[in-house]
């Protein structure tokens, strides 16, 4: 039997996500960003509009790229990414018609559960993606060509590793148990909760970095490298939550937020030269 032809590095080095969807993930982040550091902690309305319009924003990028990766990650793992992409948009929308919702016990539970929703499909989402790599590797070791992706079956490849999927998809689950367990303020099960969405925010991380390091043939090291800078600062953002948590209902502390708004920028950046990349690698396809 023939030997498949083996992809090439041209071709492992092509940014697959589309211009369209890396330039509204970096405007819908940079949006958050910014609103965050405008008006961290309570927020303002301008704060809360431009968090709302940033996440909206970003829902569009996520379901721009990863609608047409149906053959890649299984329409199941679509669907629950794109309805976790939109409850964290939705879940920000009152408080920028109201930014006085955020002092009202029922609008802040409102708040929690749409986050926690959002981080629980998103650890499905990731299953799923973990659950279909699997799969896939046992038919190319029953092939007998493992390790290898041959030219017809790259883009249905699941490429992410199992350590970047599964840290991804525990640090969701971690993160919407512990969105859940600050229902009605958290009460004494407060700082376990903030452990919690610490203990989550430290595994995105290496699901982040760990996901983002072998790109650097196709986003180069300056994404990367803020790509890393921004998931490690998220991570320590939610330390600061578990020492000031008071289980009165409160969203989280300036500080948290702070950090959370400085994350969003650094991964706006990181998406900006990600998207010149891919329109640069755009033209010289037309070109050619």
């Amino acid at each position: 039997m023939a030997s498949a032809v083996v992809v090439s590095d041209a071709e492992r080095s092509t940014i697959h996500a589309s211009f369209f969807s890396l330039v509204c993930a970096s405007v819908g982040l940079l949006g958050v960003g910014v609103g965050t550091l405008l008006s961290p902690g309570a927020g303002g309305a301008l704060g809360w509009t431009l968090h709302t319009l940033g996440w909206i924003l970003v829902s569009v990028a996520i379901i721009a790229h990863i609608d047409h990766l149906s053959n890649r990650l299984g329409r199941s793992a679509v669907v629950c990414g794109i309805l976790a992409s939109v409850a964290q948009a939705v879940a920000d929308a009152p408080f920028a018609l109201d930014p006085d919702r955020v002092l009202q016990v029922a609008w802040v539970n409102f708040y929690t559960i749409m986050w926690a929703v959002a981080a629980l499909l998103a650890a499905a989402s990731l299953a799923l993606v973990a659950v279909r790599k699997e799969k896939l590797m046992e038919q190319h070791i029953a092939l007998g060509e493992t390790g290898k992706f041959a030219v017809e079956d790259y883009q249905t490849t699941v490429h992410a590793s199992f350590l970047s999927l599964m840290s991804g998809a525990l640090a969701c689950l971690l993160t919407g148990i512990g969105w859940l367990m600050l229902f009605d303020g958290g009460g004494s099960s407060t700082k376990l909760a903030w452990a919690l969405l610490t203990l989550g925010s430290l595994l995105l991380a290496v699901a982040i970095i760990a996901h983002i390091e072998h790109l650097t043939m196709s986003i180069g090291r300056a994404a990367i490298w803020l790509g890393a800078a921004a998931a490690v600062l998220s991570a320590l953002g939610s330390i600061p939550g578990y020492f000031a948590a008071t289980g009165d209902n409160s969203i989280g502390g300036e500080l948290t937020w702070i950090m959370w708004g400085v994350s969003c920028v650094l991964a706006s950046l990181a998406l900006a030269i990600v998207a010149m990349r891919r329109r640069a690698q755009g033209s010289r396809t037309a070109a050619a």
